[in-house]
C-alpha cells in the first residue's frame, strides 16, 4: 500500500509518498482559490503510483474564505472531486485519521493539523526522550514539544498555539519586513520602516547570501526575480529609498539587524514553550528550509542540546515537504 500525503497550504501545495517521492509547488490560494481543483489534478499527472490519499492543510486560514470552517470544506471538496477514485483520510489535530465526510462535518478538527503530523513523525528519533521539533518554513515557524517521545502540545487551533508560543508567524520567505520590526538602524539613526509590502524575509536572506539566487522565482513582494540585486532594491524601499541611494554595506547591515530580530522572535517562542512545560530538552529535530534560523534561535534561547536535521535523516527533497511526507508515513502505518 502506498499513501500519497497531500498538504494544502496557503502559499504552496506539498505532496509526498513514503518511498521518498516529494514535490512542492507554489499556489497562492488567496488569489485564485477556484483554480485549486486544476492544480490538484496536476498532482495526478506527476505522482508515482499510489493507492490511497491522506490530507492535511493550513490553507483554510486564507482570507479568501469567510471562516476557517468554510476554508476546510472548500479544500476537502476539491480533494473529493480530484481524488474520487481513491480512498481518502484526513488528519486531525488529535492525531487521528478520519474520513473525508467526517472532516467536512467537523472542519475545525482538521484545520491546521499538519504540525501535529510532523511532531508525531519526528518523535521516532526521540526514543522516549523529551525535546522539540522546530520547523521553520516560508511563512511560519512551528515549535512542537515532545515529552517522552510523544507530542505534548494541548493546542487544538492556531490561536491556542500562538498563545502557547508554539506557532511563530514568521518564516524565511513571505514575512513582510514591516511585520518583523518598526525601525532599523541606518546611518546612525533609528529609521521607521514603511508599513508597506515592499520587501519580505526572503530579501534579508538573499542579501546576506544565506539563500541562493533564484532568477526564475517571481514570488517576491514586487514580482521581480529573487536575486540579490533586486533584494537590495526591495530592502531599500522599506526605508523609502531607491537601490542606488544606499550602499551594499548599508543594506547588509540592515539585513543583519533584521535577521537578528527574526532569530530573537523565534527564540522567544522556544523559551516560552520550554518554560511553560518545564521541559528538559534532550533532543531537537530541526526541519524546514529555514533550518539555519532554527539553529540560531535555539542558541539564542539557550537550548544547547543534541540536534538532528530532517534533511540528513530523510533527504533534502522529502524534508522540503516534511508534513506531507510525515503524513504519508503515518497513514501507511495506521490505515485501517
Amino acid at each position: 500500500m502506498t499513501v500519497l500525503g497531500v498538504d494544502v497550504g496557503g502559499a504552496n501545495i506539498k505532496i509526498a509518498t513514503g518511498d521518498g517521492f516529494a514535490h512542492s509547488f507554489p499556489f497562492a490560494i488567496w488569489k485564485k482559490k477556484h483554480e485549486l481543483v486544476v492544480n490538484l489534478k496536476h498532482v495526478l499527472g506527476m505522482t508515482p503510483v499510489f493507492d490511497r490519499v491522506a490530507v492535511t492543510m493550513t490553507a483554510e486560514l486564507a482570507d479568501c474564505f469567510g471562516s476557517k470552517a468554510e476554508g476546510v470544506r472548500f479544500v476537502l471538496g476539491a480533494i473529493r472531486e480530484v481524488f474520487t477514485d481513491y480512498p481518502v483520510k484526513v488528519y486531525t489535530v488529535t492525531g487521528k485519521m478520519v474520513s473525508l465526510e467526517d472532516g467536512i462535518l467537523d472542519p475545525l478538527s482538521v484545520a491546521a493539523a499538519n504540525w501535529h503530523a510532523l511532531g508525531r513523525f519526528g518523535g521516532q528519533w526521540f526514543q522516549g526522550k523529551s525535546g522539540l521539533v522546530v520547523d521553520v518554513g516560508s511563512t511560519t515557524t512551528d515549535i512542537i514539544p515532545l515529552i517522552d517521545g510523544q507530542v505534548a502540545s494541548k493546542s487544538k487551533s492556531d490561536l491556542c498555539r500562538l498563545l502557547a508560543g508554539e506557532l511563530v508567524y514568521l518564516g524565511v520567505e513571505r514575512t513582510p519586513i514591516c511585520g518583523i520590526t518598526d525601525y532599523v538602524n541606518f546611518r546612525g539613526k533609528r529609521v521607521p520602516v514603511a508599513n508597506e509590502w515592499f520587501a519580505t524575509s526572503i530579501d534579508i536572506l538573499l542579501a546576506l547570501g544565506l539563500f541562493d539566487e533564484e532568477p526564475e522565482n517571481h514570488g517576491t513582494a514586487d514580482g521581480r526575480p529573487a536575486t540579490r540585486e533586486f533584494a537590495k532594491t526591495r530592502l531599500a524601499r522599506m526605508i523609502c529609498a531607491d537601490g542606488d541611494e544606499v550602499t551594499w554595506t548599508e543594506i547588509n547591515e540592515m539585513a543583519r539587524e533584521l535577521n537578528s530580530i527574526m532569530v530573537k522572535k523565534i527564540a522567544t517562542g522556544i523559551r516560552q514553550v520550554v518554560e511553560e512545560l518545564k521541559m528538559n530538552v534532550e533532543l531537537t529535530v530541526i526541519s524546514g528550509h529555514g533550518d539555519f534560523l532554527a539553529e540560531a534561535a535555539l542558541d539564542s534561547a539557550g537550548v544547547v542540546t543534541h540536534r538532528e536535521y530532517l534533511t540528513d535523516l530523510i533527504g533534502a527533497n522529502a524534508a522540503r515537504c516534511a508534513p506531507a511526507y510525515a503524513l504519508a508515513i503515518l497513514a501507511e502505518e495506521a490505515w485501517d
